[in-house]
């Protein structure tokens, strides 16, 4: 054994150490991966700087070229919404038949209401106590109000609680549906006083409380009308019979120690006095100078008034039996020509909307640079019963011929009276140039122009809203 030298031992290759593996020939040679070209050194497999820089461009170019498509479909889809609706906004003609007609120039002034009246003095001094509704008609020998002493105060409270009472108890009863023709004397009150209502907020609107007085006037006037209609009407109601007997109770208690004022004649009863009553009547109105009817027209309160303390031997009422009532305005302008003697014209009043016709021209003269005419009319008697000065709307001229619309006019010339017309002629919109004779706010009267190729003619459909539509657009038949 020591003389045994020891043998190097043999390195065996791992490799032939797994079962099943073959020797590798010595002079093999592995082979390493293929280097990609401009891969850094060391044979590494990721892309390139270069590569991930093309291929951000080429994402970023899709990016744009994707926002760009995304824009330009949204400017088409706007431009196209554009479209739609300005088509859906723009007005459709509107078409009408020429007719013909009429425009009336006219003017607004005050004037003054006269009558024949009689006048009722007060025999003693004290509380008015009226026993007929203003404006209302009165028979002969028929009571028309009480003078109450001082002193008597108390019973005419309660009596005037005791109506008030009544008015209150006919209200429930006729809701509950008694009282036959109740409800028709409500409803007809009702719809006077819509009309009046009507008229308050269309002032008020336009910021004008000149005539609110004279609405107030008038709705007063309409409520006691209404409680005069209805205190004959039996609503077979123990109460209510209770209350008009305690009510005539008291009228006969005051009574017996009031002056009662009886009507002489047959006529429509006013309480409301201004003191010019004896002065101003149907025949003044012919004979006052042109000078004092204008002073009174200028320095009179529109309204008559009412006063509740009388003085004796003082006006206290009046009642107007006559047929007729006078009214004098100043006219601009020599109008003599408009408003001859025993030409009839009708008036509307700017106070209340009332139309006053059958006005007859009793006097018509030139005063300086202006025209005096006084009318006389039977009709709107109750309505001016209260009244010395109406504001009322007389009209100067009238002008007829084709009358259109204002706003169909096209391009009109003030200084030569021209205008157009769009017409539809055999279903296409033609233009035509017309002479305008007259026009106001609301309608033009026009007449043809001699040489033009189309002519505005009776039953023509004329566009109302040119501006609707374009000349040679095709209408349809």
């Amino acid at each position: 054994m020591k003389n045994r030298q020891m043998r190097p031992t043999r390195r065996q290759d791992p490799v032939s150490r797994n079962e099943g593996s073959h020797p590798v020939p010595k002079n093999h040679k592995t082979r390493l991966p293929q280097q990609l070209p401009g891969s850094p050194p060391g044979g590494s497999t990721l892309p390139s700087a270069e590569r991930l820089a093309r291929i951000e461009k080429r994402k970023a170019r899709n990016r744009a070229f994707s926002l760009t498509l995304l824009v330009l479909l949204i400017m088409v889809i706007t431009v196209f919404a554009i479209v739609l609706v300005m088509r859906q906004a723009r007005p459709r003609p509107r078409f009408i038949f020429i007719q013909p007609g009429e425009i009336a120039q006219t003017v607004t002034l005050p004037g003054l209401v006269a009558r024949d009246e009689q006048l009722f003095l007060a025999g003693s001094s004290g509380l008015l106590k009226p026993l007929i509704t203003e404006g209302s008609r009165a028979a002969k020998n028929q009571k028309l109000a009480l003078i109450i002493p001082s002193g008597r105060e108390d019973q005419l409270r309660e009596l005037q609680k005791c109506e008030k009472d009544i008015i209150d108890l006919q209200n429930e009863l006729m809701q509950q549906g008694k009282g036959a023709g109740a409800r028709a004397v409500y409803d007809e009150s009702a719809a006077s006083l819509t009309t009046v209502v009507s008229l308050i907020r269309h002032d008020l609107i336009r910021h004008d409380l000149s005539s609110i007085s004279a609405y107030q006037t008038a709705m007063t006037i309409i409520l006691e009308q209404r409680t005069a209609r209805l205190m004959p009407i039996d609503f077979q109601d123990a109460r209510l019979t209770a209350l008009k007997q305690t009510r005539d109770a008291l009228e006969q208690s005051l009574g017996l120690e009031a002056a009662t004022l009886v009507s002489q004649k047959p006529g429509m009863v006013s309480f409301k006095l201004d003191g010019y009553e004896a002065d101003l009547n149907n025949n003044a109105l012919l004979t006052l100078s042109a000078d004092a009817l204008r002073s009174h027209i200028e320095e009179r309160d529109a309204f008559l008034k009412i006063s509740e303390t009388i003085e004796k031997d003082r006006p206290v009422l009046r009642v107007f039996s006559g047929l007729y009532q006078s009214l004098a305005f100043i006219i601009p302008g020599n109008q003599t020509a408009v408003f001859p003697v025993d030409s009839w014209h009708t008036l509307i009043s700017t106070d209340g909307g009332q139309t006053i016709e059958n006005c007859q021209v009793v006097r018509a003269e030139k005063t300086g640079d202006d025209t005096l005419v006084v009318l006389r009319t039977d009709r709107s008697m109750e309505w001016l019963s209260d009244r010395r000065v109406i504001r009322a709307q007389l009209t100067l001229n009238r002008t007829e011929g084709l009358k259109v619309p204002y706003n169909a006019l096209l391009d009109y010339d003030e200084e030569t009276g021209r205008a157009s017309l769009m017409l539809v002629i055999k279903g296409v919109a033609r233009k035509c140039r017309v002479q305008v004779n007259a026009y106001d706010s609301s309608f033009a009267i026009v007449a043809s122009v001699e040489g033009e190729e189309h002519q505005p003619t009776e039953s023509a459909i004329l566009v109302v809203n040119p501006e609707s539509i374009e000349e040679g657009e095709f209408i349809g038949s």
